[in-house]
């Protein structure tokens, strides 16, 4: 019993571990590729570290130690009010008076006086409430009509933020319902057809908007325009060629300097490659891996269905975010512009992706009060 507790202490020590790590990864990439456009947009050379600390990292602490101590009985309870509200919040990012646009698209709250993404909010809203969902329904779970809630769901969560527009985030909406709803154990062939529907839905979307075609188009033919539409691909492979195996020194690389858009954002791995090479990037993906397999020891050892289905939903969400940027930045798939979670700038994203952290560290808690009763 002793070694089984120990194990499952060594398992949250390798999740948070892994986490406090990629934290401070990204607040030291962030303390040098901030510079240049800190002080382009503000005079000043830290005002996005010093965000990062107080909104993102600061908040970020205090939700991961409440979700930490939260009553799963609780959390049931807000589900359904949780994802209501974050289609609430999402529909108002259109509403004139609170919602406000950068860069083309409509993506944020500025509600008395707090600026915020609610798309972040609506991840692990709907984690929840598909955790609570699937457990509610585990009698049943084999029934192909139970996809129409998950559809609903999904999709509308979903449509409100492609119509910000947000394809990126989209995708990881969709990837969280069908994985969790893999996970849950349904039949196969639902699984399948969902896949496919989802496959042509995609590509439906892409071939109707113009700028999704010119990704996909700069993906398949990257030297078509270089300093258009294929420009921030061709710039990270130039930033991750030039850092070789070792890189060039954190704080050294170039690409920061106005040349490669979004190096505190979409593109902070091509920087990491550039500063720390081959081996860093490598060792960055290796704590990634690290954290996913631990938080799905986590899940995987969790004596409730509602808590296994949380930790997993979480894992889906985080190690899928990250893969789909690290596949774009290296230009194995189209470029979809979402962040890196842990590494990117962004408050609302640290203090939600700190928080389900917690909620994870919440699940293993409770598995090693459960092994010493």
């Amino acid at each position: 019993m002793t070694r089984q507790i120990h194990h499952k202490e060594k398992t949250s020590i390798l999740f948070l571990g892994s986490t406090v790590l990629l934290v401070l990864l990204g607040l030291a990439l962030m303390a040098n590729s901030s510079i240049p456009i800190s002080q382009s947009n503000f005079g000043e050379s830290y005002y996005y570290l010093r965000h990062q600390l107080i909104f993102g990292i600061g908040l970020g602490i205090a939700a991961l130690i409440i979700a930490s101590r939260i009553k799963f009985s609780w959390l049931k309870k807000i589900a359904l009010p949780a994802i209501i509200a974050a289609a609430v919040l999402l529909a108002l990012v259109f509403a004139p008076s609170v919602g406000y646009s950068a860069g083309g698209a409509k993506r944020w709250l500025n509600i008395l006086g707090a600026s915020f993404q609610p798309s972040e909010l609506a991840k692990l809203a709907l984690i929840i409430y598909l955790a609570y969902w699937l457990e509610s329904k585990k009698e049943k779970i084999k029934n192909p009509m139970l996809i129409l809630p998950i559809l609903f769901w999904a999709g509308l969560i979903g449509g409100l933020i492609l119509l910000e527009p947000d394809y990126g985030t989209f995708l990881i909406i969709g990837l969280i319902a069908w994985g969790m709803y893999f996970a849950s154990g349904a039949k196969y062939k639902i699984i399948l057809t969902v896949a496919l529907i989802g496959l042509v839905a995609l590509t439906a979307l892409i071939i109707i908007e113009p700028y999704r075609r010119d990704r996909v188009i700069s993906f398949l033919n990257p030297q078509k325009d270089i300093i258009g539409k294929s420009y921030q691909h061709n710039q990270a492979l130039i930033a991750i060629g030039s850092g070789g195996i070792l890189g060039r020194g954190l704080g050294k690389g170039i690409q920061k300097y106005s040349y490669l858009p979004e190096t505190i954002g979409d593109s902070v791995f091509a920087i990491t490659a550039e500063e720390l090479g081959l081996a860093g990037a490598a060792g960055v993906l290796l704590l990634y891996l690290i954290w996913i397999l631990s938080g799905l020891k986590i899940a995987s050892k969790s004596n409730s269905l509602f808590a296994q289905y949380l930790a997993m939903g979480i894992v889906i969400w985080i190690g899928g975010q990250t893969f789909i940027n690290v596949l774009g930045i290296l230009g194995l798939m189209p470029f979809t512009g979402i962040p890196v979670p842990f590494l990117s700038y962004g408050g609302t994203a640290m203090v939600v992706e700190l928080a389900a952290v917690g909620l994870v560290l919440n699940v293993a808690k409770r598995q090693e009060k459960h092994a010493r009763l």
